[in-house]
Order: structure tokens, then C-alpha cells, then sequence
């Protein structure tokens, strides 16, 4: 399959997943990376068929996080963003202990939304994305705007999370640090 934009082109070649794999996708600006995950998310590109082969995209449940946070205004506390966006997951006691606590979204959560710093918003969309049910998670840059020690705990909080869940998870990054051990 070949994904074309403009004059960009991504070509794609058939592969498989499993469940508690993490797909790590890095490398320089321009290769593909956050079209491939939008292609996984559903986005609409134009799809170019190569030869007399059709590839249709499976249908997965998926849960995405952009690369670029939001713009818009939320007046909203972020308790409130959360008990909106994914009010089961944060009355489970192993995603407040995995997810929230080591992103400490806790100390967040009477804080205004659009007061919150990039790398505070970073942290509450990482949850956000985690915490919503789905077969593959798409995490687009989630070390951006994040200091060196959070990257570290965020990579972790992915990899955990996936693993313990049994899903599969895209994560791309355009560099730094990555799932180390």
C-alpha cells in the first residue's frame, strides 16, 4: 500500500502485532511516522492501490494521541476533563497506581486545563489516552515538552501499561530516550 500526500509517499509492506507488543517508530523529521499512525487511526489519506492489490486497513478500537496537544480553550479543571473522558479508568485502582500516580496527575487535578504547562498537559493527554479502552494504543511523540526524568517515567508508565494490559501500542518519537529496561 502506498499512502501519498502531496509529493510524500509512505510505503507500507504487510506485517503483523501481537497483544503486549510495543511498536517503537523513530527517526528524523519527514519519514512517514505520525502519517503512519494517523493511517492507523483512521484519518483520511489519499490511498493509492499498487498493481491490481487492494489492502483494506483492518478496523481496531483504537486510542490516539496527537503529537500536538489541543489548542482549544478548555475551561475545564482537569478532574473534570478526566471524570469526562475516562471515568472507568480512573475508578480503577491499578490505572491510578500505573498511570496516574508515577505521571503524578493528582497534583493536577484542581488545576484549569489550559492553565497547565506543555509538559503538564503532556502527562494529563498520555493518561488520557491510556485510559481509554481500546486494541491498540497510537502515541504520537509522547516525550515532547517533557523534562529528561519525566520522559523516563513517562516511557516506563507506556510500557507497563501495555504490557500488563495485554494491547499492542505504535509509540513514535523523534528522539531521546526510549523503553530502556
Amino acid at each position: 500500500m502506498t499512502i501519498t500526500r502531496g509529493d510524500f509517499k509512505l510505503r507500507l509492506n504487510q506485517g503483523e502485532f501481537t497483544d503486549s507488543q510495543i511498536i517503537v517508530m523513530l527517526g528524523e523529521n519527514g519519514t512517514g511516522k505520525t502519517t503512519f499512525i494517523k493511517m492507523l487511526a483512521g484519518s483520511k489519506l489519499d490511498i493509492d492501490e499498487e498493481g491490481s492489490q487492494v489492502h483494506e486497513i483492518p478496523q481496531f478500537s483504537v486510542s490516539y494521541k496527537n503529537q500536538h496537544m489541543s489548542n482549544r480553550k478548555f475551561e475545564i479543571t482537569v478532574r473534570d476533563l478526566i471524570h469526562r473522558k475516562i471515568p472507568n479508568a480512573y475508578a480503577e485502582h491499578q490505572f491510578v497506581s500505573d498511570v496516574m500516580k508515577p505521571l503524578k496527575i493528582e497534583e493536577l487535578m484542581d488545576k484549569s486545563f489550559n492553565k497547565l504547562s506543555g509538559g503538564e498537559k503532556q502527562r494529563v493527554a498520555l493518561a488520557l489516552c491510556l485510559g481509554k479502552s481500546a486494541d491498540i494504543y497510537l502515541i504520537d511523540e509522547p516525550s515532547a515538552f517533557l523534562d529528561s526524568e519525566q520522559r523516563i517515567i513517562a516511557s516506563k508508565v507506556i510500557k507497563r501499561f501495555i504490557l500488563q494490559m495485554k494491547k499492542a501500542a505504535f509509540a513514535r518519537f523523534h528522539n531521546g530516550y526510549v523503553f530502556g529496561r
